[in-house]
């Protein structure tokens, strides 16, 4: 079907934060979309929840009675997905109603211009219930430029066979598995373009487990794996060390606050993690 869009949301057991983001889903201002629910293991109401609703969308529903872990739930939305372009959506996040509207219009304006493109992404808006600021800022990113920074965020917007063809996420990585895709993405069909329309809310003022509070052995797991796949330049990896350093349960090694003070790129972010102790002390680099 000619633009339709498919949106998939991965959850588990957070039946009150999927329905806010399944309402936001529903309040889009464009039509078809299809949207793909994997429940991975729930076990409180969630699949009576989305076999209950009545819309005009068409809604799936994937359950899996054992938990298979985000990355393949994602991976089965993908392989699902009948939309001629896709989606995500975390389950404790939410799209403003212009989100796919814009996104399809950007896409439709490059395409028609022949531009080489991968994805599209947008500016999010981060809401930590105290405060609100935006992120992802870049009017574009290249498959270099996100080897050393995650420019573009935890969604982006292309299509099925693209995403396909990269070979979707990968259940090895421990966290950044967003990350890990959209770089094999750009590498393979080019640049991502931000729309910078503001469209998407994301929630860090509740309870739930989000990357920013996992262990701090599953980010440095995570950041090996990814300079072990990707490989990097010095100022690429000097940006995988600042990208470790923003996790507040993160402490750095002495070796690596140098290296970033040194780069000079990092060097106050650094200098203020030193001055308040919130290093070890160990010559040994996080990534090697």
């Amino acid at each position: 079907m000619d633009n339709l869009v498919s949106i998939y949301i991965p959850t588990k057991n957070r039946l009150a934060l999927l329905q806010r983001a399944v309402h936001s889903v529903l309040a889009q201002t464009h039509r078809p979309l299809e949207l793909i629910i994997v429940s991975d293991g729930s076990t409180d109401g969630t699949c009576d929840y989305v076999r209950s609703l009545q819309t005009d969308v068409s809604v799936q529903l994937i359950h899996n009675p054992q938990s298979v872990g985000a990355c393949a739930a994602r991976n089965q939305a993908l392989q699902a997905a009948r939309g001629q372009f896709i989606t995500g959506l975390d389950d404790d996040d939410i799209f403003l109603p212009h989100r796919i509207s814009r996104f399809l219009a950007e896409w439709r304006r490059r395409e028609q211009a022949g531009e080489r493109f991968s994805c599209l992404f947008d500016r999010r808006i981060f809401d930590h219930g105290h405060r609100v600021i935006l992120g992802n800022m870049a009017a574009s990113v290249s498959a270099e430029q996100l080897l050393a920074d995650n420019a573009i965020g935890n969604q982006i917007f292309t299509t099925p066979e693209r995403m396909r063809a990269a070979g979707g996420f990968d259940p090895a990585m421990p966290a950044w598995q967003d990350w890990d895709m959209w770089v094999r993405l750009l590498q393979q069909d080019g640049p991502a373009y931000n729309i910078a329309a503001n469209s998407y809310i994301m929630d860090v003022s509740h309870e739930f487990e989000r990357i920013t509070l996992k262990s701090s052995d599953k980010i440095v797991q995570a950041a090996r794996l990814f300079y072990r796949k990707h490989g990097a330049n010095r100022h690429q990896m000097l940006g995988i060390l600042a990208s470790l350093m923003a996790y507040e349960q993160m402490r750095m090694s002495l070796r690596d606050l140098c290296q970033l003070i040194f780069s000079g790129d990092y060097s106050g972010e650094a200098l203020r993690q030193l001055r308040r102790r919130r290093f070890r002390w160990s010559w040994t680099s996080a990534i090697g």
